[in-house]
């Protein structure tokens, strides 16, 4: 298998510190043990993933299995995350311990919170336009 196959596309990932900024600037939490997600929309577009890792989290060597760990779960559960949702996950300490089934059972059962969330930030009054928050 190709690595390729198994990674974020580019439209699928928040890469610049202004966005990132933007999304724990004004955005809504959903919080969970090990993880806590912030949320915001944009126009349009796939759901996009940043991961946060502190130092608190442990060494670069846990900090880096911390953010595979969310990366893969957010590629297996497409579906969780409704289009034009950017999504920035901040782990907490011991969530390197976790195996992926646990962490990817973490995030499901949270997924009504999402999208409860989701829908309350496309409520007129709020700066970005109302994406489509139908399930893909």
């Amino acid at each position: 298998m190709s690595a390729a196959g198994h990674t974020l596309a580019r439209a699928q990932r928040i890469r610049k510190r202004a966005e990132f900024v933007r999304i724990q600037d004004s955005s809504a939490r959903v919080s969970t043990r090990h993880l806590l997600l912030l949320l915001a929309l944009r126009g349009q577009g796939p759901s996009r993933l940043g991961v946060v890792a502190s130092k608190k989290v442990g060494n670069a060597v846990l900090r880096n299995r911390c953010k595979r760990l969310v990366r893969e779960a957010f590629r297996r559960h497409p579906d969780l995350f409704p289009p034009s949702l950017d999504v920035v996950i901040v782990v907490r300490p011991g969530t390197h311990e976790l195996p992926q089934a646990e962490l990817d059972r973490e995030i499901v059962q949270v997924r009504a919170l999402i999208l409860r969330r989701a829908e309350a930030l496309a409520r007129p009054g709020r700066s970005a336009p109302p994406p489509d928050l139908s399930p893909r």
